[in-house]
């Protein structure tokens, strides 16, 4: 009787299997980086507001908030209202056409978040009375609207970057020129922060190219850019 023993595997086959699965590690090491990293999401835009306006923040299909403008002989002014139960607007204490509370008008770099104080009825923007105008965002250019709304039930922050022409404009008294949102719920987000918009927008590689290891990665990247 003779035993038979089994041929050691060719030393670049066990070379190339361990490559292989340094590769798939690696790869996928990148891919959840890349995606933890992709915290605050930014759509850059350029529209007047055309008397209604809707704000949907994290691209979902549903509007978050919704913008009124009109004015008509002397009597006018720019508003924003939240369209879905609990999400709110950041808020100031200053006259606003017949209110003291408006929405306001924040500098880049201004923190949004919890310690930040937000109502759902900071509604006015700017107001036209006859002879009086007023609100924080009267004539202003570049600002901040701060937001916290909710996402499957958890609060999130969010801006849109806006700017307020004059009354008399009509379908042109605002104007939005981009808008971000924190994905992480709860967590704070800067006034003006855009995030890393090329991780942003990337898609997560499919299991393929991760099992293939970094070259695919960087095959499927090319791919996507074609499209």
């Amino acid at each position: 009787m003779h035993l038979r023993l089994a041929e050691p595997r060719p030393l670049t086959q066990r070379l190339t299997k361990r490559l292989l699965a340094y590769a798939t590690m690696a790869g996928a090491g990148i891919a959840a980086s890349s995606l933890a990293e992709a915290e605050v999401v930014y759509t850059p835009i350029q529209k007047n507001l055309d008397q209604h306006y809707q704000l949907d923040l994290n691209n979902d299909g549903i509007a978050d908030f919704h913008f009124h403008s009109s004015s008509l002989s002397g009597f006018g002014h720019l508003e924003v209202f939240p369209s879905v139960t609990g999400n709110k607007i950041v808020a100031v204490h200053q006259h606003c056409y017949f209110s003291s509370i408006a929405a306001g008008a924040l500098a880049s770099g201004a923190e949004i978040g919890p310690e930040t104080p937000q109502l759902a009825q900071a509604n006015c923007m700017a107001g036209e009375f006859e002879t009086s105008v007023n609100g924080p965002w009267l004539g202003v250019k570049d600002r901040y609207l701060g937001f916290s709304f909710l996402i499957s039930g958890k609060k999130h922050y969010g801006w849109a970057r806006l700017s307020m022409q004059v009354f008399g404009c009509y379908g042109c008294i605002g104007k939005i020129l981009g808008y971000a949102y924190e994905t992480i719920p709860g967590k704070p987000i800067v006034a003006g922060d855009e995030g890393n918009t090329a991780e942003s927008s990337a898609q997560p590689a499919t299991l393929g190219a991760l099992a293939a290891g970094a070259p695919a990665l960087n095959l499927w990247r090319i791919e996507q850019e074609k499209k």
